[in-house]
């Protein structure tokens, strides 16, 4: 990804490793989650905010690529950036990095402007404007 990608620092936990020793593969989708809503943030865009005025974002579709697993008590790396909007449909690309910096996971997630009956919506000009689309 570009070095003008924004990224965030987490710790893996114990709580978090299978029987293998690695961290399981249904975290994954939580250290996304961490980084969009950190990602957001910074644009000025809470998602508290979107869904107490009635705008959700839930995932459509995820696609995790598993490189190498992570273990317990690593420092790692969540890259993300926005990958278009189409519609409705609001994209990310995310690569994640272990301490040795190798790139451990590559995702997308394609998440969907609805109100809070989950219709699809237009996605707010006020929000999209905030964006670096």
């Amino acid at each position: 990804m570009n070095s003008d990608v924004f990224f965030i620092n987490l710790r893996t936990r114990y709580n978090e490793t299978d029987q293998m020793g690695y961290i399981h593969h249904g975290v994954y989708p939580a250290y996304l989650e961490l980084a969009r809503i950190e990602w957001l943030k910074q644009y000025g865009i809470s998602y508290k905010e979107l869904e107490i005025n009635g705008i959700l974002l839930p995932v459509y579709q995820l696609n995790i690529r598993y490189y190498k697993p992570l273990t317990f008590d690593e420092n790692i790396r969540v890259f993300v950036r926005p990958n278009g909007l189409r519609g409705a449909r609001l994209r990310f690309a995310y690569e994640i990095f272990n301490e040795q910096n190798i790139k451990t996971t590559e995702a997308e997630v394609e998440l969907v402007f609805t109100n809070k009956t989950g219709k699809p919506i237009r996605p707010p000009h006020e929000i999209i404007e905030k964006l670096p689309l």
